[in-house]
């Protein structure tokens, strides 16, 4: 389980003492504490502050990993206490332009990940072992994670499936098409390439269910997520580099002050950089396009609205303007290319998507959806039924698959 950074060892206060814990912890691990051992624990863990209690869920966890069913109430009663008293159910307010402090959304994250992955590890091991609480386990086993692959189209109208090219450069009808092909890296060659070629327009598209990985011709790389397509010139004009994406991807752009790096999103957005790494969602279905950015400088434009992006901030734009600035942790940005799920109070529409386009499902919902929030980290190459019963730990969804449609209901 991937952890963020405050999720540690601290120094612990309160009426469980350092010795008392690490005795607690050891009966934990034998399987030999007591019930009221337990409820002391607890009890404890919600009187201390958030990242002594993320520490302290932590080494808990690490000790439990022996086997021992997890009360899930009284886990339950910890999630809730602690988003009470952090005041998470109202949404993080609307605040263009400022910094919020990121100490805030660390602890956050810290303790609901811890939370949830261990009601979510252990119901699993012990509860869902024998029940089918995610009906239709053989379509299920048919419901495969995404993996490399994508549609290369040419900027002449030709199109190569990535996946039946075997690695080294690729040729269509004995001819060089400029591109080679690594291992899931799709390379474009500039060599000998001519400013002419700048009007041809290439496009690199991965399908639900689907991922790849593109050098561009200026020696940026981006990874593109499922669902995504990436426009590109065969050779950048001078004075700019320019590519438009619709979907989701991850840039590490090659330094060039002299001729900027541009990303335009399908709804207008545009991105200036000179050399950084950001990452961009802009998903049609999504109400919302995020661009975060972990190295550099950036510059995000909105028809009027514009603002300059620093490492750590997220910029949320609508279809008219830029409409909030936040600190974030960047790991949930780019969990995705990590090949992690890490939800961080994402509500289960913004959920569902990211699993519909990794595990190319589709899905319906049945009556009123809940409006809880989610935290957790899982593998994106789990199968779709772990994933599932991820949230269904929390006992505030449940999910029905028939054939490869996931039905969603309260």
């Amino acid at each position: 389980m991937r952890r963020g950074p405050f999720a540690r060892h601290a120094c612990l206060k309160g009426d469980m003492d350092q010795q008392t814990f690490d005795d607690f912890l050891k009966n934990v691990a034998q399987q030999t504490h007591s019930p009221s051992a337990l409820a002391d624990f607890l009890a404890w863990l919600q009187e201390l502050p958030e990242e002594q209690a993320a520490a302290a869920l932590d080494r808990y966890e690490q000790a439990f990993r022996a086997g021992e069913e997890v009360d899930k109430e009284a886990i339950r009663r910890i999630e809730e206490s602690i988003e009470n008293r952090l005041d998470l159910h109202h949404p993080v307010p609307v605040i263009p332009h400022t910094r919020t402090p990121v100490i805030f959304y660390l602890k956050v994250a810290a303790i609901f990940i811890v939370v949830v992955s261990m009601v979510s590890f252990f119901l699993y091991q012990n509860h869902f072992k024998n029940a089918g609480t995610v009906a239709g386990h053989r379509a299920v086993e048919a419901i495969v994670p995404g993996k490399n692959q994508a549609v290369l189209k040419l900027s002449g109208g030709r199109s190569i499936l990535l996946e039946d090219v075997a690695d080294g450069v690729i040729t269509m009808n004995d001819k060089a098409t400029g591109f080679e092909k690594k291992s899931g890296l799709l390379v474009a060659k500039s060599d000998g390439r001519s400013i002419d070629d700048a009007a041809g327009i290439n496009m690199l598209e991965t399908p639900k269910g689907g991922q790849y990985q593109v050098a561009l011709p200026d020696g940026t790389k981006v990874w593109l997520n499922a669902s995504t397509r990436l426009f590109f010139p065969t050779v950048f004009k001078p004075g700019e580099r320019r590519v438009r994406l619709e979907g989701e991807a991850y840039f590490e752009v090659k330094h060039d002050p002299a001729n900027p790096f541009i990303v335009e999103t399908s709804t207008g957005t545009l991105l200036h950089d000179l050399g950084t790494s950001f990452n961009v969602s802009a998903y049609q279905e999504d109400a919302h396009e995020t661009t975060t950015l972990l190295t550099g400088s950036l510059q995000v434009t909105r028809n009027q609205s514009q603002l300059l992006l620093k490492p750590g901030q997220q910029a949320s734009v609508n279809a008219q303007q830029i409409v909030d600035v936040q600190e974030v942790e960047t790991s949930y940005a780019v969990a995705w290319k990590e090949g992690y799920f890490m939800f961080n109070r994402e509500p289960i529409k913004e959920v569902m998507n990211k699993i519909a386009r990794w595990y190319d499902v589709d899905i319906a919902y049945q009556g009123a959806i809940t409006e809880t929030r989610f935290w957790g980290t899982v593998s994106r190459f789990s199968q779709v039924s772990d994933v599932l019963k991820m949230l269904e730990a929390t006992g505030r969804v449940h999910f029905t698959i028939e054939g490869r449609k996931v039905y969603v209901k309260k």
